[in-house]
C-alpha cells in the first residue's frame, strides 16, 4: 500500500500494511484515506453479522435491493 494510506474506525486509526488483512463493523463511522496520490485497491467482502434474524437479513437484502436500483437509474422502480 502507498504510504499515506490509512483506516479509521470509531476512535481507531490504522495505516495500511501490505499482506495483511483485517475486518472492522460498519456500522460504526469510518473513513479510508489515501494522501499519497498513488492508486489504491481494495479488496472488500460484506458478511452477514451473526446477530441478525432471518426477517431482519430479508429486511436489510431488500434495502440494499432498492438502493441498488435507485443507482441503476430508478430501473428497479419502473422509471
Amino acid at each position: 500500500m502507498p504510504p499515506g494510506s490509512r483506516f479509521r474506525v470509531g476512535n481507531d486509526v490504522r495505516e495500511w500494511k501490505e499482506g495483511q488483512a483485517w475486518a472492522f463493523d460498519d456500522t460504526i463511522e469510518h473513513e479510508a484515506r489515501n494522501d499519497s496520490g498513488l492508486d489504491r485497491t481494495i479488496l472488500i467482502f460484506d458478511v452477514w453479522k451473526p446477530e441478525l434474524t432471518a426477517e431482519e437479513r430479508d429486511l436489510v437484502a431488500a434495502l440494499f435491493k432498492a438502493v441498488d436500483g435507485y443507482g441503476a437509474g430508478g430501473a428497479a422502480w419502473g422509471v
